[in-house]
């Protein structure tokens, strides 16, 4: 083959691979061109408007929004003067079997659980279980926390109220309970400990027993029930996120493995020359390593589903990337040149070439979803599954509260810290401030679920809405609701991003 021969082919690849480049990153910049964004106007309330106009209005909003924002699946639960006038679901609870989202679809809806905890919390007191007075850590006969200098400050208002002190995940107080805001997980597991042990029941059956049968929210449960899995709705995550993990883990210990491998081939046959068979150990005890530590972290997290799409996202990268690495090896490179070098240069291009591709083709693999194959800790901030219908009646319930006396119920609706002039943190529920009355509040957000509630106690006016999409578009759950009901929502979008965490009150 002549040199020119040879230039002129690698000039055709070259060309090739950037055509191929620049396409699909032209593609994708055009998509987030096109991306859909709800205008940040402020709406009006929506309270006066028929409720008929207002449910029309949702049936084209949401599933346009849908589509815009690519989401899988949404349930909206809709209240108008104190009752459920709405309940319907929209799109699919599983990209893969398409299964429909309906009224009756379950939802994981993450941290809308302390809402739940803080009344079960109210209930407790009534009881005579449970006092605003004694320091939470004086009910329990085994450490739990750290100790500090206030330990035994932190009363169960500062819990509800995220005014505790307590971090996210550390036991560590980092401030005077009471004197700010830090919104933790932590201070309700902290709370579930007490709540177990001055009534001796398991949690799941105090949730039953003072939330659940009472209102009537029969599929609703803290812990996994399998007559309920049928009807559970699958999470979802973009492709980029477990592609990019597994990527950056597997290179990392490939290469390390590699290199000792390498070094053991030199120290056996005084040669560093890698041969295929010896490739493919390496790539086998490299993907089964990462494999087994990916499992074995996870898993003792209770995140066993996200380890299961990680290792066959991971399974499907590797084997993706080198079906076209050898197809462009025969088809390509060997036909190029028959120099060496030249063939290591093409081959690491053209592996870069991959990994470009990959990943602008991973951009637009929105939705995979997660499998919910496994069980998991029981925990008070975040392992609720439900229905919007169900949660609808539980918002119903702390806006008008029937099963709690009335002074009790206002302990719900007193804010307890100040995040802003417009936002406070009541025990359990956010409080926002508005000139068309105030409103009680909670989102949840896990990696693959997102949803909201807000209800206007004083116009007996709310929605619940419950998603199935990623934790890269956080907003989705807010604007649906933001539509539902119009009014104030910047405040809260400032809190779902924990814009106020460790505000000091004056």
């Amino acid at each position: 083959m002549g040199r020119n021969q040879q230039n002129m082919r690698i000039k055709i690849l070259i060309c090739f691979i950037y055509v191929s480049v620049v396409l699909v990153a032209t593609i994708y910049s055009q998509e987030i061109r096109e991306s859909y964004t709800l205008s940040e106007q402020e709406l009006s309330l929506r309270f006066s408007e028929p409720v008929d106009t207002i449910i029309s209005d949702l049936k084209i909003f949401i599933p346009n929004y849908m589509n815009n924002e690519n989401i899988p699946g949404v349930q909206i639960a809709f209240i108008h003067e104190g009752k459920i006038v709405w309940s319907e679901g929209f799109g699919v609870t599983n990209t893969i079997t398409r299964e429909l989202v309906t009224s009756n679809t379950l939802f994981e809806v993450a941290s809308l659980s302390k809402v739940v905890t803080a009344y079960m919390a109210l209930k407790l007191i009534e009881e005579g279980k449970l006092s605003f007075e004694k320091p939470l850590h004086n009910y329990l006969t085994q450490e739990w926390m750290i100790p500090s200098v206030y330990r035994d400050s932190i009363h169960l208002s500062h819990v509800l109220s995220h005014s505790s002190g307590l971090g996210k995940m550390s036991k560590d107080i980092m401030f005077k309970p009471g004197t700010a805001y830090y919104y933790s997980a932590n201070g309700y597991i902290f709370l579930k400990e007490v709540m177990e042990e001055v009534t001796e029941e398991s949690f799941e059956n105090l949730a039953q027993r003072l939330v659940f049968k009472p209102l009537g929210m029969k599929s609703s449960s803290f812990v996994k029930q399998s007559e309920f899995a049928i009807r559970t709705s699958n999470g979802h995550i973009r492709a980029l996120i477990p592609f990019i993990l597994f990527g950056i883990l597997f290179t990392t210990l490939f290469v390390i493995i590699l290199l000792i491998g390498l070094l053991i081939i030199r120290l056996r046959t005084k040669s560093w020359e890698l041969r295929r068979l010896y490739l493919v150990i390496i790539l086998s005890i490299s993907f089964i390593l990462l494999a087994s530590a990916i499992f074995i972290i996870l898993g003792s997290s209770s995140l066993t589903e996200f380890a299961w799409v990680l290792v066959i996202s991971g399974f499907v990268l590797l084997t993706l990337f080198l079906l076209l690495f050898y197809v462009g090896r025969s088809l390509f490179i060997k036909k190029l040149s028959h120099r060496r070098g030249i063939k290591i240069i093409l081959s690491y291009l053209w592996s870069f070439v991959i990994i470009v591709l990959i990943f602008f083709c991973s951009i637009k693999i929105k939705n995979i979803p997660v499998p919910d194959w496994t069980d998991y800790d029981v925990s008070p901030a975040g392992t609720l599954r439900t229905s919007a219908q169900e949660l609808a009646l539980f918002l119903i319930e702390i806006s008008n509260p029937q099963f709690l006396k009335i002074e009790t119920g206002e302990y719900l609706r007193t804010s307890q810290i100040k995040l802003s002039n417009n936002l406070g943190w009541g025990m359990g529920p956010g409080i926002l401030y508005s000139e068309q009355g105030y409103a009680l509040w909670q989102w949840g957000q896990h990696i693959d679920f997102q949803s909201i509630m807000i209800i206007y106690p004083e116009h007996e006016f709310g929605v619940v809405i419950c998603t199935n999409n990623d934790l890269l578009n956080p907003d989705v759950a807010v604007e649906i609701a933001h539509r539902a009901l119009g009014g104030k929502i910047e405040p809260l979008r400032l809190a779902i991003h924990l814009q106020y965490d460790y505000v000091e009150q004056n």
